[in-house]
């Protein structure tokens, strides 16, 4: 019986061991799920910003090149700008200001400039045809240039600055439009051509915090879960090794039970003379002691007629 007792306690603890292990791999399934989309979800946010700045900078060019450029007064921040090859760049009006025209080359960096002091934002107009050396797409940039001529629209990734701090980095790719040909027809370019793009840099120390948190938070829920689960399986295997035990208390006390009934089997040695049984030990005994031992039989003390006939013979004269 210890065998089989080793064995069935054996199969509950296999049975603990293999449902705690599907609980582990169901959890860690939907907690790499509920991951996945906590990061996604933290990707799609700085994206969202970028893409709306990115949006927001290709508007205000568009509203500059249908107008030709605009003049603003020459000043220490607005210098003509040396790359910008048209015939009327510089103006005088007639009271006598010189005015210099801020092309929207010049003023996405002019912006760019503001951006990066007041907001945290940083702009860079590149191509792989700059005309301003300045315009050099770095080799993140120049990865984005390649995959718009893919067919990709836009690139973008968290990466680390040379500050070693977090930055979100969004590219887009800028097409020619009519309005551009005012300047870059001379260089061969034509409607509907990749002109270049705009990266949009973020700072993402707010996005990814938040990001931590949710993760954190999500990572807590799910080992909290795993946990009590753990400790459910626990008492659902105490309980059920508890009815076994129970089970093989019955059981023992059942074949305890069995093994005090008495049975008379087999050859018993009975004296021809005076009638004693031998028992097991060599002793000898009277019929009615070794019977009461050996059987649950019991017996009622009477005289059969021969014996009375016998005994009593006073009784019997008339027979």
């Amino acid at each position: 019986m210890k065998p089989n007792k080793e064995r069935r306690h054996s199969s509950i603890y296999k049975y603990f061991l293999l449902s705690a292990l599907i609980w582990t791999l169901v959890l860690a399934a939907l907690f790499a799920l509920n991951l996945q989309s906590e990061l996604k979800q933290a990707s799609e946010l700085a994206t969202y910003q970028a893409r709306a700045f990115f949006q927001q900078i290709v508007t205000t060019r568009y509203w500059n090149a249908i107008h030709g450029g605009v003049y603003v007064p020459i000043s220490e921040k607005a210098q003509p700008n040396p790359y910008l090859d048209v015939p009327d760049r510089d103006i005088t009006t007639k009271d006598g200001r010189k005015l210099t025209k801020i092309n929207p080359a010049y003023m996405t960096r002019q912006i760019g400039e503001i951006a990066a002091k007041r907001n945290q934002v940083w702009f860079h107009i590149t191509s792989s045809n700059p005309i301003r050396p300045g315009n050099t797409p770095d080799s993140w940039e120049a990865k984005a240039l390649g995959s718009f001529v893919t067919g990709v629209p836009e690139h973008f990734e968290f990466i680390s600055s040379p500050k070693e701090t977090e930055v979100f980095r969004y590219m887009a790719a800028l097409w020619v439009e009519r309005p551009c040909l005012k300047c870059h027809a001379k260089q061969g370019y034509k409607e509907g051509d990749l002109r270049g793009g705009i990266s949009v840099s973020i700072e993402a120390g707010p996005i990814l915090a938040s990001r931590a948190r949710a993760v954190r938070y999500l990572t807590i829920s799910y080992l909290t879960i795993w946990v009590l689960g753990l400790i459910g399986l626990g008492i659902g295997m105490h309980r059920l090794r508890a009815r076994e035990k129970e089970r093989e208390n019955l059981i023992l006390e059942l074949t305890e039970a069995l093994s005090e009934v008495k049975k008379l089997s087999g050859m018993l040695p009975i004296c021809a003379h005076c009638k004693k049984i031998r028992d097991d030990k060599g002793y000898w005994n009277q019929i009615e002691g070794y019977i009461t031992t050996h059987s649950e039989a019991q017996f009622s003390h009477g005289i059969c007629p021969e014996c009375a006939k016998k005994l009593y013979p006073e009784f019997y004269k008339g027979d």
